[in-house]
């Protein structure tokens, strides 16, 4: 009898607790991202409208126990929509995506020495896309051409691993340094074209090696474009000309990641220069010289010829391997990766190549206190053209020139596969005796190198002394040591007079910079949050250079590491260092989320000025109105976003080398009584009243977005005008000194910019979306302040009322037809008389007299400024597939193509362009092409200034994400891509590429079209 009644007691009480048990049930699922299928670490799901909750671990995974089913749970993520999903029945694990919320994604932007979320914003800044970052480049500035308005990006040349120039809303200074400042993880870097750290002194070197290319592209996680007044004026005297702040790839909380992604790709020429096959150049030299040595026998043999230009060219390979392991846990993240890219260039002896790592690391100490460490270090090394600026060589500019100058007739190589080193129609400084120089050997043989390693480095400690106050310390260094070496055989071009010609110049930049701030952000109540920024920062620049030479080698088998088998030159060495100490303050004011401020003060003093004027003060303040804050916007369906900005403000430039306000001196060997003497000279001027270059900005802009965040607008307009411009003038003769260095003159630059960003579709398996850009600048030069208003710099004017950059010549006025009256037409003063097929000059005072002159008829032809650029791009998924596509274009824009001037005067050396075919002859009478004769002296004109307008297909990238999956490891991916550059350019531009960034095209390098095949995999 007590047994049954334990039984019936146990009975009960199970009877009773069976409602309790089944209240409570357990569901388990994974986060995922929707477009990616990507794990989500650290996704908060909690049941809606309860207390219970946990976050998803490393594999997005996640447990949860529920009172009851049905239930709802809440799934939330930052950068994500948040999800409430409904849970009826539950029998396994279910499977939640997360699409990205791109207002909360943009929430946050870098801003200098700190982050800001974007509604607080009063500054132009523009983030770069992801997608855009995610393509095939050795250097990120490749990237941002069309992809920002407002910045233009030109590249120098088509050379692998040459810089490119970069404009943000045109160029401030003259002689002054115009590139942005960079910021690489706090690391302040000017990349000077003046003085770039990665030239050493050797100017037979045609390329300078992009100092950029040492940031490998595929460590940056992103990059913020600095360009008005609020946003820059905390870098002071270095935001004149807008910042590119870039932050680099770090490891995440809880998540362990390995990456590796190959490419393999193909280079070919986008475009071949037009010329004379061997016949059509030999009846012009015929034509122009009766005692030409081309028999008629040998004439009636003549067809295509040599193709000189082809085999100069060639289908060149390129590859990048990159490794990159990444994690973190509750205290430490780190991240490892490293870089190796070889890019064979399409002209021979061509290439180029990096060898990168990065270690980024940051560790919590303390609740309150963390230390991080970013460095990343490169070796990049690359081949490239050489120059023969300075040198008798009959008007050759490099080596790619010189490829295209030699006449078809003339046989490459010899009978037995060796180079011809005899070319009957060279003349001058190239021959000696029967032997001349070779174009192709000259390119294969002749070395010039560029190299440089650097180091990049930051480490900072930050200590929360208050959850509201923070300090930080940081130590920061840009490390490199540059060396370029050259060597031209006694066969080519360079070494041909000086029996064999070789240098090397090696230069060790240092820069080391300290940063000290102290910040306090706090949200007083509902209504105001404050933040407040103080600091002092010291940044020291030393540069330590050497360069030897030698001619006349009597052994050139070890080229430039031989130095001492030649006639050894002086050697020349010389160091410079510089200082620049800032004291900054800034104050973000938000009031009730709608009316935002921020004022800056950064005071600057720098060891480039004179004792006097040192130091230079740059204020700026900016207003902000989030007008769909206010209460009749508020809610509406519309309209998600709208803003108006309000920016003005003062900042500096100080990027004109160091010791310009002294008298600096300089040696000078001679020979006195028989032996070589030594003597000093003063290489500068003194200039006790050189101060800073100050640029004043005016910025008006509006920021809406519209449908849920659908299309989102951004509208700017600005206006700077630059004051005290350093800007070099001529002088007397009686001085001593050909120029000075001065404070004189302005310039402005204003325009519109306007950005469209626009989702067309977004569901669960296809997402669409575009983005465009376009942007007007109009530079002018008000003010040069001497008496004549202008300075003549070769085929380019510094001219008030003009832009900067314009070409100075004559305007081509068609050609002297048989029937004209020849006594009406205007002589050119080189000539004194014309004829029927001659060249008419536009006379520009016919009043005064019948003559063309150089002192009289010259007029600004054009400018390299171009009256807008624009880009857009557009981004497909579709399930596992996904496409991007990006364009650039610039329009209005004018080149000086010297090449082609040189290509089109006739003579009896060298190639000429195939439109000569088409010259003018009794019975052809051309308006456009002379007659075939020797000009004894070429002048530019307007023939020779073209439309460099162009549209671009930059990249585009078709990717699909592999279906496997493996047990072991089953978040990782496998992604196949193929991309391709520069595959298609629109342009009426005659040369190889209509991006040329020094305005004159004497041959730059082309630029290749290139495919590309790759994989990535991640776990």
């Amino acid at each position: 009898m007590a047994k049954l009644g334990r039984f019936v007691w146990v009975l009960a009480v199970a009877v009773l607790s069976l409602p309790a048990f089944a209240q409570r049930s357990r569901i388990e699922g994974r986060v995922l991202d929707e477009r990616t299928h990507e794990t989500v670490i650290g996704a908060e799901v909690s049941l809606l409208n309860g207390k219970t909750g946990t976050i998803s671990d490393a594999n997005g995974k996640f447990a949860i126990e529920v009172p009851s089913l049905p239930a709802t749970l809440s799934v939330t993520y930052i950068g994500y929509k948040t999800l409430d999903v409904a849970v009826y029945e539950y029998t396994e694990p279910i499977t939640i995506e997360l699409s990205e919320n791109l207002r909360l994604l943009d929430e946050v932007v870098v801003i200098g020495y700190g982050t800001q979320k974007r509604k607080e914003l009063t500054g132009a800044i523009t983030t770069v896309s992801k997608e855009s970052l995610s393509q095939l480049s050795t250097s990120f500035d490749n990237l941002l051409g069309g992809a920002i308005s407002g910045l233009n990006v030109t590249q120098s040349s088509g050379q692998p691993g040459a810089a490119s120039s970069i404009r943000i809303r045109g160029g401030n200074s003259i002689t002054g340094g115009n590139e942005p400042l960079y910021v690489v993880d706090g690391v302040i870097i000017y990349d000077d074209s003046n003085s770039s750290s990665t030239s050493a002194g050797v100017s037979r070197i045609a390329e300078r090696l992009n100092p950029l290319a040492a940031i490998n592209p595929n460590d940056i996680e992103s990059i913020e474009v600095l360009k008005d007044v609020s946003a820059t004026a905390i870098y002071g005297s270095r935001g004149s000309n807008g910042v590119i702040i870039i932050t680099t790839k770090s490891g995440k909380k809880g998540k362990n990641n390995i990456e590796y992604q190959y490419s393999l790709g193909w280079q070919q020429v986008s475009k071949k220069i037009d010329l004379l096959n061997a016949r059509e150049w030999a009846e012009i030299s015929r034509e122009i010289d009766p005692k030409s040595p081309i028999t008629d026998a040998e004439f009636a043999q003549l067809g295509e010829g040599y193709d000189w230009q082809g085999a100069a060219l060639r289908t060149a390979p390129t590859q990048t391997h990159q490794a990159t392991v990444s994690g973190g846990d509750e205290k430490t993240r780190y991240l490892v990766s490293g870089n190796f890219t070889n890019q064979d260039g399409i002209i021979l002896n061509t290439d180029f190549q990096r060898y990168s790592g990065r270690f980024n690391f940051e560790r919590d100490l303390f609740s309150n206190v963390t230390l991080g460490l970013n460095v990343s270090a490169s070796n990049l090394k690359q081949n490239g053209l050489a120059s023969y600026s300075g040198l008798e060589t009959n008007g050759v500019a490099n080596s790619l020139d010189y490829i295209l100058s030699i006449p078809q007739v003339v046989p490459i190589y010899e009978k037995d596969g060796s180079f011809n080193y005899n070319n009957i129609f060279e003349k001058g400084d190239l021959r000696y005796g029967d032997r001349t120089v070779n174009a192709l050997s000259d390119l294969v043989n002749t070395v010039s190198q560029n190299s440089s390693n650097s180091l990049i480095g930051n480490f900072f400690l930050r200590y929360a002394i208050l959850p509201s106050l923070t300090a930080r310390v940081s130590a920061g260094t840009n490390l490199t040591n540059a060396t370029q070496n050259f060597f031209a055989p006694s066969s080519s071009t360079a070494g041909f007079l000086a029996k064999g010609y070789g240098s090397v110049g090696n230069q060790r930049t240092n820069s080391w910079q300290y940063d000290y701030t102290l910040n306090y952000a706090k949200q007083v109540h509902d209504d105001h949050y404050i933040d407040v920024l103080a600091g002092y920062s010291t940044q020291t620049t030393t540069k330590e250079r050497t360069t030897a030479y030698a001619t006349n080698y009597a052994n050139e088998q070890l080229t430039y590491h031989n130095l001492q088998a030649g006639q050894g030159l002086a050697p020349v060495t010389g160091g410079s260092e510089s200082v620049l100490n800032s004291l900054l303050g800034r104050v973000n004011y938000t009031l009730k989320g709608r009316y935002n401020l921020t004022a800056t003060l950064r005071a600057d003093g720098s060891s480039r000025f004179a004792e006097d004027h040192k130091w230079g003060y740059f204020p700026s303040v900016g207003l902000s109105w989030n007008i769909n804050e206010e209460a009749f916007l508020k809610g509406n369906k519309t309209v998600s976003d709208l803003k108006l900005r309000l920016s003005l403000g003062t900042v500096g430039n100080q990027e004109i080398g160091d010791y310009k306000y002294e008298s600096t001196y300089g040696t000078q060997r001679y020979s006195f009584n028989n032996k070589v003497v030594t003597a000093y000279t003063r290489n500068n001027r003194k200039n006790p009243d050189l101060k800073w270059e100050q640029t004043s900005q005016y910025n008006a802009g509006v920021d809406f977005s519209l449908w849920d965040y659908r299309l989102g607008v951004v509208v700017d307009a600005y206006y700077k005008k630059t004051s005290d411009l350093l800007l070099n003038i001529p002088l007397e003769t009686t001085t001593g000194f050909t120029s000075m260095l001065k404070n004189i003159g302005n310039v402005t630059n204003k325009g519109f910019e306007l950005e469209l960003k626009g989702t067309l579709v977004s569901t669960k398996d296809l997402d669409w979306n575009l983005s465009g850009n376009i942007a007007k600048n109009i530079n002018t030069i008000t003010n040069v302040a001497i008496k004549s208003g202008y300075i003549q710099q070769g085929s380019t004017i510094i001219k008030e009322g003009e832009a900067l950059g314009s070409f100075y010549g004559f305007v081509f006025d068609g050609v002297v037809q048989a029937d004209e009256d020849i006594s009406k037409l205007s002589v050119p003063d080189r000539k004194t008389e014309i004829e029927p097929g001659d060249i008419k000059y536009r006379n520009q005072n016919p009043e005064k007299d019948n003559r063309v002159s150089l002192d009289d008829d010259q007029v600004v032809l054009g400018s390299r400024q171009p009256d807008f650029t624009y880009g857009f791009s557009t981004g497909l998924r579709y399930k596992s597939f996904s496409l991007f596509a990006s364009f650039q274009g610039s329009q209005g824009n004018e080149l000086y193509n010297s090449l082609r001037q040189k290509l089109e005067s006739p003579n009896i050396s060298y190639n000429l362009a195939a439109k000569l075919v088409d010259r003018w002859t009794p019975s052809n009478p051309s308006n456009i092409i002379p007659k075939a004769t020797v000009v004894p002296a070429s002048w530019l004109d307007s023939r020779y200034i073209e439309d460099a307008s162009f549209l671009r297909l930059k990249n585009i990238t078709l990717g699909y994400i592999l279906p496997i999956r493996i047990n072991k490891a089953p978040t990782a991916q496998f992604k196949v891509f193929a991309n391709a550059q520069n595959l298609l350019t629109i342009t009426n531009y005659t040369g190889y590429d209509p991006e040329v960034a020094s305005g004159t095209d004497s041959g730059a390098y082309p630029t290749a079209k290139t495919i590309s095949l790759g994989i990535n995999i991640s776990y």
